[in-house]
């Protein structure tokens, strides 16, 4: 029997322990493991945190707080979001029963909503309505009873103040996706945040997006709120002065009308962009909403693509414009000199076992270097390439950067194309013809170069052989603009060691180009101006069999100092021929940089 009783302590006394056990292991998961987890829970129950989104910080053009002309390119305007958390509604039909209430003040998609609620955590906040006004808080607020666990919280709206102008220099803000919010909430990203999608709001995105605020709400069981205490305010993001110059800006703008292109405007001596235009366009306001997909599909899909940075992100044969490289390598090799006369008879056939002729556009005569660049004789830079052969072309070409990133501080940037021996015979299992060396002597043929690398590419010859980083950052301001946080210097980005007599032929020859040339449309404006123009065949027919695009390079003043000196690239989709449709956009951006005292002499 004392046996037995022990036998029963045992087991009793071994169920006490296994309980108490059991009930310790219970006690370390709700004190230690699960600790935050049902604390914030708890605290659910009786605060509810909202957060207060920070004012992106502004964006302003060069002369801003300088002058009376400055601009304030990208500001805010309040706005409210309508948000609800899951969890706070017993099941999901009780949230469709109060959307389906709130519906009728405010118009949303409910589907769409649900959606998000399914996918995300129960736990974060879904937002149910975008930039809705104060009075609709009103009527949400004083009708509480019917719309349970619906808050409301401050959510500034970007403002692009002018609209399509800028759009593809400064780009737009949008709502952060899964795929970004992954990558980026270690870095103090949350997911109901909004983030810069291109140009400059997404390059410089952590320095305009401030730090958000709090808002604690007291509430009872039922979720009603009792009082409201600010935990933590917001503070705004820094302010950015940028390089672009808003009257250059909209002139370019303007002066393109309804062509496809793109206008680049650098000051050589700095890098600084002054004008940044890529037509056609697009709106940011109407895009940075949370409805717009829609309106997204229809820019993405659209044919005349208004989403491309034709600036950056394209690139296309530089035609004549191309002929300054082709003399920079002659002279530079010296395969020839300045006064080296060719004749040209309209035509220039080349030699072999079936003689083939390639055309200029006129009969010129008897023509040395300067005339030739000026006249753009194609003849000429026949006769000239052929002599000066492909592989010193190809070498000087990526000497002035034209395969290489300008690292212009926008992202998505494209390079250029330079062709090579190898690269044929790799690519088409042929070896580089003669044929291939008087194509590429005028600019065409497996070329290829983005608008703003032919820009920088001028910007070193002006400059004297020194090419710098082109940027459209100026300075860094605090909110309040009373502290100046940063100012990034200028970068240079190669040397290119230029003979002082080779960069004086270059300048004179695009000097002839607009004294007797087909720049001549600029030869009335008060600075003197050198120009080349450029027509790139692309062996299609479109807008009214049209199939030639049209450039313009050029910079002014001709003898000036370099610290003086802008550089202007027009690049036109299809503009038929560079004289006709590229140069007048030119003559009005210089007629802007005189108006404007660019070419001033300190």
């Amino acid at each position: 029997m004392l046996e037995a009783f022990r036998k029963r302590m045992f087991v009793f006394g071994g169920s006490v322990a296994l309980v108490f056990l059991i009930l310790f292991i219970q006690l370390v998961n709700l004190q230690v493991v699960h600790r935050e987890e049902y604390t914030f829970k708890a605290k659910m129950n009786m605060e509810n945190y909202i957060p207060i989104p920070a004012p992106r910080g502004e964006i302003y053009d060069r002369y801003y707080n300088i002058d009376n002309s400055g601009k304030v390119l990208v500001s805010n305007r309040p706005s409210f979001n309508l948000t609800l958390v899951p969890e706070s509604f017993e099941n999901k039909k009780e949230i469709r029963d109060v959307l389906v209430k709130l519906s009728g003040f405010v118009k949303f998609d409910i589907e769409e909503v649900m959606s998000e609620i399914k996918k995300g955590n129960p736990w974060e906040r879904v937002i149910i309505k975008d930039d809705v006004s104060f009075e609709t808080v009103t009527k949400v607020a004083s009708h509480r009873y019917l719309f349970p666990n619906i808050n409301w919280e401050d959510a500034p709206v970007r403002v692009y103040n002018y609209g399509d102008i800028f759009a593809h220099a400064i780009g737009y803000i949008g709502s952060i996706n899964k795929s970004e919010y992954k990558k980026l909430k270690d870095s103090g990203y949350k997911y109901y945040q909004s983030l810069g999608k291109s140009g400059i709001e997404k390059q410089y995105d952590k320095l305009l997006r401030g730090e958000d605020g709090q808002i604690r709400r007291i509430v009872d069981v039922k979720n009603r709120t009792e009082g409201e205490e600010v935990g933590k305010d917001p503070l705004s993001g820094n302010n950015l002065r940028l390089t672009l110059d808003f009257d250059v800006q909209k002139a370019a703008f303007d002066a393109l009308g309804n062509n496809r292109g793109t206008v680049v405007v650098i000051k050589p001596s700095t890098g600084e962009i002054l004008t940044m235009v890529s037509k056609p366009s697009y709106d940011p306001n109407l895009i940075i909403s949370r409805d717009n997909d829609e309106l997204l599909e229809q820019l993405y899909n659209d044919k005349l693509k208004p989403f491309l940075n034709r600036s950056i992100q394209s690139k296309y044969p530089p035609a004549s414009t191309f002929k300054l490289v082709t003399s920079i390598a002659a002279l530079e090799t010296e395969k020839t000199h300045p006064s080296k006369r060719y004749t040209c008879t309209g035509k220039y056939t080349l030699k072999g076992f079936k003689d083939h002729d390639f055309f200029c556009f006129r009969v010129h005569g008897s023509l040395d270097l300067y005339e030739a660049i000026g006249k753009s004789c194609s003849s000429y830079f026949y006769q000239l390439g052929y002599k000066v052969g492909p592989t010193s072309i190809m070498k000087y070409a990526s000497y002035l950067g034209l395969e290489e990133k300008t690292n212009v501080d926008i992202p998505g940037e494209i390079q250029g194309f330079v062709p090579s021996k190898k690269w044929k015979l790799k690519t088409f299992g042929q070896p580089w013809f003669d044929g291939d060396t008087i194509n590429m002597s005028i600019g065409q043929g497996f070329l290829a170069v983005t608008p703003i690398g032919m820009a920088n590419m001028l910007c070193g010859i002006v400059n004297n052989g020194i090419v710098y980083k082109p940027h459209l950052l100026k300075e860094v301001y605090s909110p309040d603009n009373k502290k100046l946080v940063y100012t990034p210097e200028k970068q240079k980005l190669r040397e290119i060691p230029l003979s002082p007599i080779t960069l004086d032929t270059i300048k004179k020859g695009m000097r002839k180009s607009v004294t007797m040339g087909s720049s001549g449309r600029l030869s009335y404006l008060k600075v003197p101006i050198c120009g080349k123009t450029g027509t790139a065949q692309t062996r299609s027919k479109r807008q009214e069999n049209k199939s030639q695009h049209a450039w313009f390079l050029g910079y002014a003043p001709f003898e000036g100092s370099a610290d003086q000196a802008v550089v202007v690239a027009v690049f036109i989709e299809y503009g038929e021929w560079g004289a006709v449709a590229a140069v007048p956009v030119a003559e009005k951006i210089f007629a802007k940089l005189i108006e404007k005292n660019y070419f001033k002499k300190d």
